[in-house]
């Protein structure tokens, strides 16, 4: 199985988003060590069930994961292996079809921060002062909640953010989001409020390189990346910091609450669909490619966070 994807993962490099061949890596990983060194071709259907429920049930992973994230990745491994593209090394994809039942959830709550909740998380986030053992970590306490509030960016994005990244052209001043979920740059304009905060000063302090992560303290063996690590630990501190509702997620919340505010501020949807990297709806709006000056606008437009 893994040779199977390693061929797939090089001929897809250049049509699929890294993160998402990382990802299928995993997934893939383990499915190998479940089905002992098989032959590829004698799998079924029947495996890769037996595998998915063994995921649920002895690894502790929620149905919905296994059929979005799982299932999908063995099902795309195999299908390249039954097409042309592969010189059909397979007869059949044996994960097509397959998935586990999932249990409905009623959400207890909105997932959008709460009046309180901001006020809680960007007033911790203010207080943070710098970490002379660890200044990345401080660092990335201090600005990544902001920089998730005025931007409904995911935490990674931010995280994987070099001081090369943060540019003024034309008098605007914004961010290149080079590492994203997509796998597309992304440019999102920095509001006001950040550079009144000392944002830039920040940055034309911080060496070159990463701005939220220290390469020298990467860990051994993990196949996490450290943005991603860093990531997890800055929503780790908020949930602690705040006592933040289980109910919402203390990164991915911004996401949902930016693009809530950006509505009620009037704020056009193509534009909010570029400033969080959400693919367009229609063919015809992917012909239209908002402007760093149409972006800047709408981010005037964007209330500013006060904090109690």
């Amino acid at each position: 199985m893994g040779a199977l994807f390693e061929r797939w993962a090089t001929d897809r490099a250049d049509k699929r988003a890294p993160n998402t061949i990382k990802r299928y890596r995993g997934s893939i990983r383990s499915f190998e060590a479940f089905a002992h060194a098989r032959d590829v071709r004698t799998l079924t259907e029947d495996d890769v069930f037996a595998w998915a429920v063994r995921r649920r049930d002895v690894e502790g992973i929620s149905p919905r994961a296994i059929n979005k994230n799982d299932l999908v990745a063995l099902s795309s491994i195999f299908r390249w292996g039954v097409g042309r593209a592969s010189g059909q090394l397979l007869s059949t994809n044996p994960a097509a079809g397959i998935a586990l039942d999932e249990p409905r959830i009623i959400a207890e709550r909105e997932r959008t921060f709460r009046d309180g909740e901001i006020a809680s998380i960007l007033s911790a986030a203010s207080a943070v002062q710098p970490d002379a053992q660890n200044p990345t970590r401080s660092s990335a306490r201090r600005w990544c909640p902001w920089l998730a509030a005025y931007s409904g960016a995911r935490i990674a994005e931010l995280m994987n953010l070099h001081r090369g990244d943060i540019r003024t052209e034309g008098g605007i001043t914004f961010m290149q989001l080079r590492v994203t979920k997509t796998g597309e740059p992304r440019t999102v304009p920095l509001h006001p409020h950040l550079i009144e905060q000392g944002f830039l000063s920040f940055v034309e302090a911080s060496p070159s390189g990463p701005l939220f992560y220290d390469t020298k303290r990467r860990r051994e063996g993990s196949t996490a990346s450290q943005a991603e690590i860093q990531g997890r630990q800055v929503g780790k501190w908020v949930r602690e910091t705040v006592k933040l509702d289980p109910g919402v997620d203390p990164n991915h919340g911004w996401r949902h609450t930016w693009k809530t505010r950006a509505l009620g501020a009037g704020i056009e949807e193509r534009l909010r669909d570029a400033i969080t990297g959400h693919r367009v709806a229609s063919v015809g709006r992917r012909y239209e490619t908002p402007t760093l000056t149409m972006l800047a606008g709408a981010m005037s437009r964007f209330p500013t966070y006060w904090m109690r």
